[in-house]
């Protein structure tokens, strides 16, 4: 039975680097847009809707890192009450159980995180604030 749930969470770490990719696309656009903004003196307005999608990816990024971490604590805590049902499981399980059960995760953890800031003040600073214009 453990080695059907590694497989289980094996098969969601697919689609989780699957949108990992899409964060990293996600950020370097929004990036672009910004860039191009500042680049172009755009108008206000253009900067606000590039600020809206720059926060909308943010929201995504924030999601797609806490459905990752969540991932993690499904598999251990199903994996905990596998081992609590008087199965047998292996000292890696064991492991993966220690360092990953608990609670759902409802954000994400402190790399996420400052990944999700870092990219959002990446997007938004340069375009809001002038830098030296010579």
């Amino acid at each position: 039975m453990e080695l059907e749930l590694w497989n289980l969470f094996q098969s969601a770490r697919g689609p989780n680097a699957t949108l990992i990719l899409a964060v990293v696309i996600g950020i370097w656009i929004t990036a672009r847009f910004a860039s191009v903004a500042r680049e172009n003196n755009a108008p206000i307005l253009m900067k606000a809707i590039i600020s809206v999608f720059a926060l909308a990816m943010a929201a995504f990024n924030w999601f797609v890192f806490t459905l990752s971490m969540n991932n993690l604590i499904i598999t251990a805590n199903v994996m905990q009450g596998l081992k609590e049902s008087g199965e047998t499981v292996s000292p890696v399980a064991e492991a993966f159980i220690a360092q990953n059960a608990g609670e759902l995760a409802t954000t994400p953890n402190i790399v996420g995180i400052a990944i999700v800031v870092s990219a959002l003040l990446i997007a938004i600073l340069p375009m809001w604030l002038k830098g030296d214009e010579s």
